[in-house]
């Protein structure tokens, strides 16, 4: 049976990493991976992508299981959509070449996007933004982990408990595809479980602070949450590759 193969002052500080992002993105709907994946993988990069994902999945399936009375329903399968279509060429760049060049291909992508949001474009949930944005999304997850950022700007305008529950329940199956991308590839197996494992504590603490985060955030501030979460995602994901080289 393998051990983790990670020290115990890692995991606490993983677990410290992961309660904050846990809890940014119990409030907007994103942001877990922007706080944890590039300290993680500082710390050691067995951390990302895989277990990461896993550790993801536990939070958006509690997340979208508290919102769900505000899904958009017909949005769900649109968003499962894209993410298969952006898994299998992560899945295929992963195991044929550095990821580091689409990695910060999709960061400039996300920080434009912020920089068309902030200058008054809008990116309203039509069917095809919202496939567009979960291919983006799917592609980016399986490559770093950080792929919240194209479906938060999608839902930017709409309510947070609605962004929280639609994004969430793309995401329960998003990151389950994900997985399975990266088992086939050779990228998560039974270390990379356990490593996931390890950090649901995080993931659990956080989604219960996020109770009483989410309703500052709802006062009116989701959308500026969401265009800064992204921006740091499109920094956080230049630093994943600048590191991984």
């Amino acid at each position: 049976m393998p051990t983790l193969p990670v020290t115990f002052g890692d995991l606490a500080i993983a677990f410290s990493v992961v309660t904050l992002g846990a809890t940014g993105q119990g409030s907007i709907g994103f942001g877990l991976a922007v706080v944890s994946a590039p300290v993680l993988l500082l710390l050691d990069p067995v951390f990302v992508p895989g277990p990461m994902l896993l550790a993801a999945m536990l939070l958006v399936i509690l997340i979208a299981h508290r919102d769900r009375a505000e899904t958009v329903i017909r949005d769900v399968p649109l968003g499962i959509l894209g993410r298969l279509l952006g898994t299998i060429p992560a899945a295929y760049a992963l195991s044929v070449m550095p990821h580091e060049a689409y990695d910060m291909l999709f960061a400039s992508m996300v920080l434009l996007a912020v920089v068309l949001s902030l200058l008054g474009w809008h990116f309203p949930p039509t069917p095809a933004n919202v496939v567009a944005a979960a291919t983006l999304s799917g592609f980016a997850g399986t490559v770093s982990s950080l792929g919240g950022a194209p479906m938060a700007l999608v839902y930017q305008a709409e309510s947070g408990p609605r962004i929280r529950g639609t994004m969430s329940a793309i995401f329960t199956a998003g990151t389950i595809i994900s997985l399975a991308g990266l088992w086939w590839v050779g990228y998560f197996g039974l270390v990379e479980l356990l490593v996931g494992l390890a950090l649901m504590p995080g993931i659990v603490v956080g989604f219960l602070l996020s109770r009483y985060t989410s309703r500052i955030i709802d006062a009116a501030h989701t959308r500026p949450a969401i265009l800064v979460v992204s921006a740091l995602s499109a920094v956080a994901i230049v630093v994943r590759a600048v590191w991984g080289r």
